[in-house]
């Protein structure tokens, strides 16, 4: 058999999106007939989702929905995603981190884009942005921004692309 992993890819979500509870993934590869293993893993690494969908061939695209449970238990997690060899053996996983949106901030449904300006803080952002902005203060633009900003909220950069946590 053909190396299904070679060709195999996870196109969305990328790493360290910030996802809602309609996680949608896509992706190329697989195999002939191939059946798509799909899992999504919380930040302690257990099980919150697991499906598959096939895809036709080693260059095909494919794609899933996945609905997450509500409420999602870390704000951080991962998709993993493999093409099954038909073996009775688990097959080799694409993981992709991802940001839980719902378990940052009620009512999660999407997210803006702010880029950082000389003198801006996070609480000061945080107050600018509304209403569009969904979070109460600072902690939820910093639970969806760690992966640029870091693990200090007082730190952020003049150029720094953040997302704003909304509902529309």
């Amino acid at each position: 058999m053909a190396d299904t992993q070679s060709e195999f890819r996870v196109d969305q979500p990328a790493p360290n999106d910030l996802v809602g509870n309609q996680l949608l993934l896509a992706g190329i590869g697989g195999g002939f007939e191939a059946v798509i293993e799909l899992r999504v893993l919380d930040a302690n690494g257990r099980v919150l989702v697991e499906t598959s969908t096939t895809g036709t061939n080693l260059i095909s695209p494919w794609q899933a929905r996945i609905t997450l449970p509500n409420p999602v238990p870390t704000n951080r997690g991962v998709v993993q995603a493999g093409a099954s060899s038909g073996a009775d053996e688990a097959p080799p996983m694409v993981s992709v981190p991802v940001f839980f949106g719902t378990a940052i901030v009620p009512g999660f449904r999407s997210y803006f884009l702010y880029t950082v300006q000389q003198g801006d803080t996070l609480s000061s952002i945080a107050a600018a942005q509304a209403p569009l902005y969904i979070g109460s203060g600072f902690r939820p633009i910093f639970e969806a921004n760690r992966h640029v900003i870091g693990d200090d909220p007082n730190r952020i950069q003049q150029g720094t692309v953040l997302r704003m946590p909304s509902d529309f």
